[in-house]
């Protein structure tokens, strides 16, 4: 029980009291004089009656609709190619897509505003045309294109995930009883799929609903969504009514997160697996036709839609104006050496450093300790039960943890401290920790460990001795991904931010400010760091095949 104390500790005094003090907000109404307050369903009545928040609501509802189907409609097929494709192109593929992944939010949010301003890349070339210009930033059509440039990877992670699952034997013997393709695929191989991909759309639909930095950078004074009307009622000091409307969008993602689960499980949340089968792949090639042609456009186009950003921003970081345009005017380094040289930004990094650092140390031991503990469980219901619970603050709206988060944080007296972002930065990290380590505990030999304590050592060092060394990748992941997760969280850390900004909280502040052209220089510097890291992980991963085949 020790292993999980941790864990426990952390969760309930930094993820399940801020949740019960939203609640319990609520349900809270200030009196007139603001000095004390009563119990009532007065914040629900108001929610439930509000015109506005009624056409909010509406407004997020159709954004999400629009992101959900933009979603399927690229990452479906992409990700049926995917898995109709041998080894080496499906790992370039998977590649290219989740790239972007790990790049900072919002210094995709910053390329899209490159990509789309009036000076952008899509209007340059409409201008170049003699087509005009368009109005395609801070609107709706900004919001549901940055909110699919951010969800596509999720869809295309989980479909692909579940059509790897699939028994390709079946669509074989289809096909050997006289099915064309087409039937074979309508009526074997959707109906093995059907729920991965209900789920799929539910948990971006729902993802979709609390999105916050998205509408709030490329959206438009029309564009309001319940996260932003709850952060514009936290700024009119109303804390009942944005309490009781980040309850109801509470209630809502859970209800979604529990139907993916009762579907197809926690794992789906976490990574694509190929489940111990080769998928279709493994059996039927993918043949030259239409239908291929036309994968490989959309799966093209999913590309584009995830890394064109990027590369403008990169492009637009060396331009002299101070006005960032497309194709820039120029050539320098001088934003580069602003970075280097400007005290704020060099306090914004090294603060962003320290605290990714030590999140991913405390993320990864509590992740280990948790999964040290579920593998010791040998119930299937009690391991899914503990697994839904430990991946539910991926879908707490970020909004709802913020305002939690920031009460919890002033009654201990951490508000604005390093060691209170940390352990608020560890409530979302730990489960994606916990996801890596777990499934390396699952798939290593429990009898290394036993032979360890046969011949004399303790339990514990049995543990630290041969076991996490034979993990010693899936440690190196766990600390990674949750370095990751907290230098590109923004929207806690705002909460939590004075003076002292983190890296992100910064870009955000210049964004919504009037971006400089030294935002451009900071983001291709990070994602410069992104393809170093994941070109290293490739060159690895390729000289150990070398040296194994030779």
């Amino acid at each position: 029980m020790l292993l999980i104390a941790p864990y426990v500790a952390l969760m309930t005094v930094f993820f399940l009291a801020p949740i019960a003090i939203v609640v319990f907000r609520s349900f809270e109404v200030d009196s007139q004089m603001h000095m004390a307050a009563t119990m009532s369903f007065a914040n629900y009545a108001e929610v439930f009656s509000s015109d506005v928040l009624r056409r909010v609501m509406a407004r997020t509802l159709l954004i999400a609709t629009y992101t959900t189907v933009l979603c399927f409609v690229f990452g479906f097929p992409t990700a049926y190619l995917l898995s109709r494709l041998s080894k080496t192109p499906a790992t370039v593929l998977m590649t290219l897509i989740l790239l972007p992944f790990w790049v900072s939010v919002l210094v995709r949010l910053f390329a899209l505003t490159t990509v789309l301003g009036r000076n952008g890349l899509i209007n340059s070339g409409l201008s170049w045309l003699g087509l005009g210009r368009l109005d395609l930033l801070f609107n709706t059509t900004a919001t549901v294109v940055g909110m699919t440039n951010y969800l596509l990877p999720y869809m295309i992670i989980i479909l692909y995930s579940g059509m790897m699952r699939v028994d390709g034997t079946l669509l074989v013997a289809a096909r050997s009883l006289g099915a064309t393709s087409w039937e074979a695929f309508r009526l074997v191989f959707l109906p093995q799929i059907g729920a991965v991909m209900f789920s799929a759309a539910t948990l971006v639909f729902v993802l979709s609903l609390g999105f916050f930095l998205t509408p709030a950078v490329l959206g438009g004074s029309d564009d309001l969504t319940v996260a932003l009307y709850i952060q514009q009622q936290i700024g009119n000091y109303r804390w009942g009514v944005a309490s009781a409307i980040g309850v109801l969008l509470l209630a809502v993602s859970l209800f979604g997160y529990f139907l993916v689960i009762h579907l197809v499980g926690p794992s789906q949340l976490v990574g694509a697996s190929s489940g111990g089968t080769k998928g279709v792949s493994g059996i039927e090639r993918l043949r030259f036709s239409a239908v291929t042609v036309m994968l490989w456009i959309l799966a093209a186009a999913s590309v584009i839609i995830l890394l064109v950003p990027l590369a403008v921003t990169v492009l637009t970081s060396f331009g002299e104006a101070r006005v960032i345009q497309f194709p820039p005017k120029g050539w320098t380094f001088k934003w580069y050496e602003e970075i280097f040289t400007d005290p704020l930004w060099m306090r914004a990094i090294a603060k962003s450093l320290i605290v990714a650092i030590m999140t991913g140390l405390v993320s990864t031991l509590i992740g280990l300790g948790l999964a040290r503990f579920t593998s010791t469980v040998r119930s299937i219901g009690a391991r899914a039960i503990i697994q839904t619970l430990v991946y539910s603050p991926l879908v707490v709206p970020v909004i709802l943890l913020a305002i939690g988060m920031y009460d919890i944080e002033s009654r201990l007296g951490l508000q604005g401290t390093k060691v209170g972002l940390i352990l608020l930065h560890a409530v979302i990290a730990t489960p994606l920790a916990y996801a890596i380590l777990s499934a390396a505990l699952e798939g290593l030999d429990p009898e290394l460990e036993a032979a360890a304590r046969a011949l004399g050592s303790s339990p514990a060092r049995a543990f630290w001795t041969v076991t996490v060394p034979a993990i010693k990748g899936a440690v190196v992941g766990s600390l990674i991904i949750s370095f990751v997760t907290s230098w590109d969280e923004a929207v806690i850390a705002l909460f939590q931010s004075d003076f002292d900004k983190t890296l992100p909280v910064m870009i955000f502040s210049y964004i919504q400010s009037g971006v400089k052209p030294v935002v451009p220089a900071l983001a291709s510097l990070l994602i410069a760091l992104v393809v170093l890291g994941v070109g290293a992980r490739l060159w690895h991963s390729y000289s150990r095949h070398f040296r194994k085949r030779v």
